[in-house]
Parts: C-alpha cells; structure tokens; sequence
C-alpha cells in the first residue's frame, strides 16, 4: 500500500512557467526601498519577489478594470442599436457603473 506521500506524488506535478523577462532599472526613494526591505523579511521573501507580486496585484486590477470597461462600452453599443437610443444606453451604462462602484443593487 502507498503512503500518502508516494500518492501525493505520483498525482501532483508541480510545473514552473518560465516566461522571457527583461531586467528594467527603476529609481525607488530610499524610504520606501527601506520599507519594502522591512515588508520582504517579515513575509520571508526576497526584495524582488515582493516588488514582483506588488506589480502583479496592481497590473491583474488595472486588466480586470480594463476588460470591465470594454465590456461595458460593448453593452452600451449594443443597447444603443437595439434601444435607437444612445443616451438612453449610455443613461443604463453610466447606471450600471456607478451601482458596481457603490455595491448597490436597485
């Protein structure tokens, strides 16, 4: 009989994506290099996988932002052929935003 081990490993397959990079040089102020150092100790991970995961973090919400307003500038092109009202699609567009912005449902 296996061990949970061997089972775990014969069904788990850990694979690393390693995609082409470019080294970029960026001036921080050194109060927030600082900080950044005292953040990466005490979530004991390096200087440059913390300002990796920062950029991660904002660049996945600007994306998701982004693809959320193409979709609502679609919706309001499509509300406008079939409403033959722009104003009007943009009147529920806008709405529609400002509801996903308060969190409010009617």
């Amino acid at each position: 009989m296996n061990s949970p081990d061997e089972t775990l490993s014969e069904t788990f397959q850990l694979k690393v994506n390693v995609r082409p990079s470019e080294a970029v040089t960026v001036t921080i102020p050194i109060d927030t290099l600082a900080d950044l150092r005292a953040i990466a100790d005490k979530k004991d991970v390096s200087l440059e996988g913390l300002i990796k995961f920062y950029i991660g973090q904002g660049l996945r919400a600007d994306l998701t932002q982004l693809r959320a307003d193409q979709t609502l500038n679609a919706a309001q092109q499509v509300l406008s052929e079939h409403l033959k009202s722009g104003e009007a699609a943009a009147k529920i567009v806008n709405e529609i935003r400002q509801r996903s912005i308060t969190g409010t449902a009617g």
